[in-house]
């Protein structure tokens, strides 16, 4: 079936499922499905297939959540999203993937120490409400997510420490990823050529088991608390930290 054996077939659905589950559920859960992806299809060409997957995930959380996302906090970080797009498109026709994941997971690592840090406080420190820290974090989400799908740590990170409600959160993070995956798009279709009209047969095969593992997701948020929530993204985005160094 589509050219690939069982095994890959299995891959691809718990891949799919993976991706409904945590982009309408536990944000930064995605690791384990982009390295099952890369294992079928290869490192570049599945970031391609991958992307499409997760802007279908992020359209159920749009659609579950959206209401309750904070646009206008989205709107001001994609013009730098921009750039980190454009400049992870070009520098990712010649960078060492290796490298470059060990780049971001040292990033990733310290955000998360910071955030772990900040957690464990007893008072809230307010986010600044800083241009210089929303473009910062506008680069590096799309730069990252460009390259390697790996912003969602970055950006789980700046929207943990505004202490917004689990809606909120999922609203916000799939609006500002739904956006961001359409201004990617052109990289892959025209530059990279990972997204075809072959590739996407593999998408319209997993968009079920998204939609099932979006259920999950959704369940999952309204049956655990506040602070639950906060400290399952801190695990899922630790261990995509690790992930990058292997």
């Amino acid at each position: 079936m589509f050219g690939l054996d069982v095994i890959e077939i299995i891959m691809l659905v718990v891949s799919a499922l993976i991706v409904g589950f945590s982009k309408a559920g536990i944000q930064g859960a995605t690791i384990p499905a982009v390295a099952m992806m890369a294992i079928i299809f290869g490192g570049k060409d599945s970031s391609g297939i991958i992307l499409t997957m997760l802007m279908v995930g992020d359209l159920v959380a749009i659609m579950k959540y959206g209401k309750q996302g904070n646009i206008r906090d989205v709107m001001k970080l994609i013009p730098a999203a921009v750039v980190g797009i454009i400049a992870g498109a070009l520098v990712g026709t010649w960078i060492n993937d290796g490298q470059f994941k060990m780049l971001i997971g040292i990033i990733v690592i310290i955000c998360v120490i910071l955030l772990a840090i900040r957690e464990s406080q007893k008072r809230t420190i307010p986010l600044p409400d800083n241009p210089f820290l929303k473009g910062g974090v506008g680069v590096i989400s799309g730069f990252s997510s460009m390259i390697g799908n790996a912003a969602g740590p970055i950006f789980n990170v700046y929207i943990l420490a505004q202490n917004l409600k689990k809606e909120t959160m999922i609203g916000t993070t799939a609006w500002f990823f739904f956006l961001m995956n359409i201004l990617k798009l052109p990289f892959h279709i025209f530059l990279w050529g990972t997204i075809t009209l072959e590739t996407a047969k593999y998408t319209l095969f997993a968009i079920p088991f998204i939609a099932i593992g979006a259920w999950g997701g959704i369940w999952i948020v309204k049956n655990i608390s506040e602070k639950t929530y906060r400290r399952l993204i801190i695990v899922m985005t630790a261990i995509t930290a690790i992930r990058l160094f292997l």
